[in-house]
């Protein structure tokens, strides 16, 4: 849209325009075909004295082009001809400065947790008078039995029998005597000489408190009767008839798989299929991986077969199903009609009109699901394309592909390290005595349980943060082959130039954007914690409505991460803080809602289908592969390698996603920052076709190519004359000598 310069400036009549009249501010101005910029620092006098202007008058086609701008004035946006924004400043240095000291605090809760904790406690357990068992300890005040060396007694002993049956109340437990022994008892203890006689026999088995060498059954220092025979779980013992119950529940849920009996021990035939398979196991994790690759490498050309199927599927299916309804209808209401009136039963007559109604259902479905495809059947091509061209680009830069596993490395590298201090966190505490007893217990003062929560957010503030920095390094490394294509030259090394960008500017906005989602993450894991306390105390009502609002809250995460990705996109390319690359991201989400839609359905659906083709082939070929094998269940090494083969496969596809992202938010930029005649585009031919303005760009870019090749030609033709004439010279002063 265009303003009159004489409305816009506040003139009326047929009064001269002079220079003090206009403003100094960039100003862009049209006449008929031409245009000009006033700028600051040309004068208007200039402009008016110029012959190209004259005298400006309210009757003249002079107009002032305000389309072109997104704000009043706002200044030109920077070049990208030689790739992502260069010039660039810290971002969110507040948010960095508050992400290192959240690590700090986190190293001085490891320091108290590990200062007072002991993980041995948790692996081992503790006896009833603080002694951890596998381990020399020091003695505690007051407590006699306290500081013994319980080297090589690993397993944990309860007097109580009932100790860990389900239906006995925790607070009946609590007074249960524990002991640390070497082997837990094997055999039935079911009178106090039996009880002895064990005793006797085993000195490092105790089965009464340390400093009783007599059993008495009427001593709470001593284990009641009866003693079954107990297997050590976990460095528990637990008696074998608890574990043969739960076994019994195991076998019987396990028994038949699709109507096959697996047969007894289960668990043991799986392990040692495992066992003996595992070089087999290797090899199939490396055939997943050359699967994985060649599939991503072959999904530019899959992936338009694959949607189109898709398409052709869906319509076929829609007609096939309303014709089906239809001709249901059809047919029973024609036998209806060929009946007497009087033999027309209402079984009948509500068949018909059953059909009827389902048949207008599917045919109203089928008629939207036909017209959204109509619609967005041009969007659908760009899906393709953009499957082809994030092809193009990871064949450009093949590296991008390993990013996940770094990414996998450093993560599974910092929760092992977090889940470690997590165990010191959970088992600190100071010895507590009770007088009446004579035990000890280890009880965490209050400021623990915020130490837990402190230390939990951490956890996934720095997950959400390593995963951050892998989607703005690959999202840096395409936006440079996006924008630098034409020329390959300069592409140099994308993704050390990205990480580089990512250490030096911008680790402020990782960490904003990472805290947004660690926050909403603590927030579904405190509801989640809420929830487990209120079951069964509260009405279906309440249960209900804390469903939906995790269900709310899950999806909020969602979308929040999908839009973190596409700023950490707007990051990369233009260095912007992360609110407003956010909100940038935001706006060219909404302004191509459509494409959005069409990407986010499609694509995701064949990314699936590619993770499903990887894990079929990896299948097939595990089946060849143990065939005639001598092992239980060919299904244990198979469902090894089928697992790491998705995983592995998720990662190549991951690069693939972000990939796809980048170059559609890329083409998004590209549409609206350019226009394909005085700004040229970035993008490909194939992109172009789908503007709307493709011929006129496409036709602009056909004569900037000529142009170029006729330069080329006539730089050619300069080198080759000149050539020839050195050649003359050198032939003449030959002959001269």
């Amino acid at each position: 849209m265009t303003t009159p310069i004489s409305k816009t400036l506040g003139f009326r009549g047929s009064n001269k325009i002079s220079s003090a009249q206009l403003d100094h501010r960039p100003i862009k101005l049209r006449i008929e075909s031409s245009s000009f910029i006033v700028s600051e620092k040309l004068r208007a006098q200039n402009y008016i004295e110029s012959q190209q202007m004259g005298n400006i008058t309210t009757g003249s086609m002079f107009q002032v082009d305000t389309h072109s701008f997104i704000d009043d004035y706002e200044e030109d946006q920077p070049s990208l001809d030689e790739g992502p924004l260069v010039e660039r400043s810290c971002r969110d240095v507040i948010f960095l400065i508050v992400f290192i000291f959240y690590i700090f605090g986190m190293i001085y809760v490891a320091y108290l947790g590990i200062s007072t904790g002991n993980p041995y406690r948790l692996i081992y357990g503790v006896d009833s008078w603080g002694n951890v068992c596998n381990q020399k300890n020091d003695p505690i005040n007051g407590v006699s039995e306290s500081g013994k060396d319980m080297t090589g007694k690993k397993q944990t002993f309860y007097f109580k029998p009932d100790f860990f049956a389900p239906d006995i109340p925790f607070s009946d437990k609590e007074d249960s005597r524990k002991t640390c022994v070497s082997r837990c008892p094997n055999e039935t203890l079911a009178t106090p000489l039996q009880a002895q006689a064990f005793m006797d026999r085993y000195d490092d088995v105790s089965i009464c408190r340390y400093d009783v060498d007599t059993y008495d059954d009427s001593n709470v220092n001593c284990a009641d009767l009866t003693i079954l025979p107990q297997t050590s779980i976990f460095y528990r013992c637990i008696p074998e008839a608890i574990l043969s119950s739960a076994k019994a529940m195991a076998k019987s849920a396990t028994m038949s798989v699709g109507g096959m009996s697996l047969g007894p021990d289960v668990p043991k035939k799986i392990i040692a299929d495992l066992t003996s398979t595992w070089k087999e196991i290797l090899y199939l994790c490396a055939v997943a991986t050359g699967v994985s690759l060649l599939v991503v490498l072959f999904m530019s050309i899959l992936a338009a077969v694959i949607v189109w199927v898709l398409v052709l599927l869906t319509i076929v299916l829609c007609i096939g199903a309303t014709g089906y309804c239809w001709y249901n209808w059809y047919t029973e209401n024609k036998d209806l009609l060929s009946t007497d009136v009087s033999q027309r039963t209402e079984e009948a007559q509500e068949s018909v009109q059953t059909w009827l109604i389902f048949s207008s259902i599917a045919t109203g479905i089928t008629v939207i699901i036909l017209l959204i495809l109509l619609i967005m059947r041009k969007r659908i091509s760009l899906v393709v394309q953009l499957f082809k061209e994030a092809g193009k680009a990871i064949k450009c830069i093949p590296l991008m592909l390993l990013q996940p596993f770094w990414t996998i490395l450093v993560l599974a590298a910092a929760l092992v390290g977090l889940a470690a201090i997590a165990t010191f966190i959970e088992t600190s505490g100071l010895p507590t005595v009770n007088n009446d007893t004579g035990t000890v217990s280890f009880e965490q003062e209050d400021m623990w349980t915020y130490v837990r929560w402190y230390h939990l957010f951490g956890i996934l503030w720095i997950s959400a943060f390593i995963v951050a920095c892998q989607d703005i390094v690959l999202a840096g490394a395409v936006a440079t082959w996006y924008f630098t294509r034409q020329v390959f030259f300069k592409l140099g090394c994308p993704i050390l130039k990205s990480t580089s960008r990512l250490i030096r500017y911008h680790l402020g906005s990782v960490a904003f954007g990472s805290f947004i989602i660690a926050l909403v993450r603590l927030a579904r894991i405190i509801l989640a914690y809420v929830q487990r306390k209120l079951k069964g105390k509260v009405g279906k009502v309440a249960e209900y409505l804390l469903k939906v609002l995790q269900c709310c809250l899950w999806c909020f995460e969602k979308f929040l991460a999908y839009l973190n990705r596409n700023a950490y996109i707007e990051i990369a390319i233009y260095g912007y803080n992360f609110c407003r690359a956010a909100q940038k991201a935001f706006l060219l989400i909404i302004s191509n809602a459509l494409r959005v839609a069409a990407i986010n359905s499609i694509g995701d659906f064949v990314l699936f289908l590619a993770k499903l083709s990887s894990v079929a082939i990896v299948m097939a070929i595990g089946t060849v592969f143990f065939k005639g094998k001598e092992i239980n269940y060919i299904w244990a090494p198979i469902s090894v390698a089928c697992a790491v083969g998705f995983v592995v496969s998720h990662c190549f596809l991951l690069v693939y996603e972000i990939t796809i992202d980048t170059i559609f938010l890329c083409f998004c930029e590209d549409c609206e920052r350019n226009d394909g005649q005085q700004k040229p585009y970035y993008m490909s031919k194939d992109l172009m076709k789908y503007l709307s303005d493709s011929n006129k760009a496409m036709a602009a870019l056909e004569r900037r190519e000529q142009a170029a090749n006729k330069a080329e030609d006539k730089a050619k033709q300069k080198q080759e004359s000149s050539k020839k004439q050195d050649s003359s010279q050198k032939t003449t002063d030959l002959t001269n000598v």
